[in-house]
């Protein structure tokens, strides 16, 4: 009977495993596998691959696992108790701590699984592989995140000291007079001569809708008047005049802190905020919340 060759790999007495690699490269590779210890690398309990994939996406699902309820259970209200601290504290310091919470805790949850699987692995390599994970939970899951939920759902816009949470989109034939939008002020606007002028920067602007499309407004140095209804000046708003708001258009009046504007007269600065105050469809970002974790924020 033929003996097998024991530095062969595979037995003579059942037939050759196919391979997805070549022989010469499994055989080159084994030095290197023996090298970086890979065999080593495998968790001390044993759970289903699905267990374990849940464990990187919920955090402090994986102490569970491994039988540390109780830290598991800390992890995971500490999470909720964070989220609701950044959801109720949006745009405020608070905020901050509750999102530097959300991302320590899950990143301490995955980087507890990846312990086990470098249990012997070198101090360096898990201080490195946990330094990399905190940063990739940040970059690649919870700043995107936060980004889209800005650009689709919700964002918080500061005016002063308040803090308003802008509901994104807005349906425009719900739009009534006194509705309170926020929106995009576009381009850089300029009134006066030389250096002496006011600019009027592009930005972010909150305010209530003065005018609906087709709407009629005279202007007298009284008051303001909307198809004959009258309503109070705002600063800087013109004192003569008419003038019937085009289609997808609303007159929104901006409120802007002036001060230091030279010799520019009081009818330049009247006209560029006119300017501004024709807001298209477009340059509407959303409808503030009427209250955000019973915060008040439009009358």
């Amino acid at each position: 009977m033929a003996q097998a060759n024991p530095k062969d790999d595979d037995s003579s007495f059942y037939p050759q495993r196919s391979r997805w690699y070549s022989r010469i490269l499994h055989r080159a590779g084994g030095p290197v596998r023996r090298r970086i210890n890979l065999r080593r690398l495998r968790p001390s309990v044993t759970q289903s691959a699905l267990c374990w994939v849940l464990s990187l996406v919920v955090p402090g699902l994986a102490f569970l696992l491994v039988g540390r309820r109780l830290l598991g259970w800390l992890v995971l209200a500490g999470y909720a108790a964070s989220a609701l601290v950044l959801a109720a504290g949006l745009g405020y310091p608070v905020a901050d701590i509750g999102y530097g919470l959300l991302v320590s805790l899950h990143a301490t949850s995955i980087i507890f699984v990846e312990s086990l699987w470098l249990k012997e692995a070198k101090l360096w390599i898990k201080l490195v592989t946990a330094l990399a994970t905190l940063f990739a939970v940040w970059g690649l899951i919870y700043a995107p995140l936060v980004g889209s939920a800005e650009h689709r759902w919700l964002m918080p816009l500061r005016e002063g000291e308040r803090v308003f949470i802008i509901r994104r989109g807005v349906a425009v034939n719900s739009i009534k007079r006194g509705d309170w939008l926020a929106y995009e002020i576009a381009g850089d606007r300029y009134a006066g001569e030389g250096e002496q002028g006011m600019y009027l920067r592009s930005g972010l602007g909150i305010d209530p809708v003065l005018a609906l499309p087709g709407d009629r407004l005279r202007f007298t140095p009284q008051a303001v008047f909307v198809n004959d209804q009258r309503f109070p000046l705002a600063p800087h708003m013109p004192t003569q005049g008419e003038l019937v708001v085009p289609e997808k258009v609303w007159f929104i009046w901006p409120t802007v802190d002036i001060s230091g504007h030279g010799r520019v007269t009081e009818a330049s600065i009247s006209a560029t905020m006119q300017q501004t105050a024709m807001v298209s469809q477009k340059q509407i970002i959303g409808r503030p919340f009427k209250r955000w974790f019973g915060r008040r924020q439009w009358p």
